[in-house]
């Protein structure tokens, strides 16, 4: 006979700090964070064949100087661990639209690098990006409250960022 699993708390059994609004306010960040971009992942996939991290990617290279970063640098930038940013420049270098280089001053140093295929692929994804932006997040919201999204969130990054990289856009 199996063992029975065990139930999940009730709403009631939870701390009383759960429903506090700080907490909420990060609840209601994180799910939208996960579905809003879920919905842009699929479509850059369905009609690019990227993904939303390989989008990300191209586009901190787009904006770098020389069109290239190093992967250590991109790891910070994207949030993500080095053996991930590793992985993800693996799949996207095998696609063809980055290389690798390494610095001339550093042997240590490895560098991703936009190719010509890179920036093509970029200059189709980016309207469609934007596009798919304004009908999942930024045209729900008027631009009152797109600017005061904008400084609260930057208010919140800016207490956990060490050295934060320039704006994208």
């Amino acid at each position: 006979m199996a063992a029975a699993s065990r139930p999940s708390p009730a709403p009631r059994d939870l701390p009383p700090e759960v429903l506090e609004p700080g907490f909420q306010a990060w609840l209601a960040l994180v799910r939208t964070y996960g579905s809003v971009s879920k919905v842009l992942d699929r479509r850059l996939t369905q009609d690019l064949g990227i993904s939303l991290a390989w989008f990300e990617l191209l586009i901190q290279l787009h904006t770098a100087p020389l069109g290239r970063r190093r992967l250590l640098d991109l790891s910070q930038r994207l949030v993500v661990s080095k053996a991930s940013i590793t992985k993800l420049v693996d799949r996207v270098e095998r696609a063809g639209l980055v290389r690798r280089e390494v610095s001339e001053t550093d042997r240590r140093a490895v560098y991703a690098a936009l190719t010509d295929n890179g920036r093509t692929v970029l200059a189709k994804a980016l309207p469609l990006q934007v596009a798919n932006v304004r009908e999942c997040f930024s045209g729900v919201l008027d631009e009152a409250e797109q600017a005061a999204l904008t400084e609260i969130l930057g208010k919140v990054a800016a207490r956990h960022r060490e050295d934060p990289p320039p704006d994208v856009g």
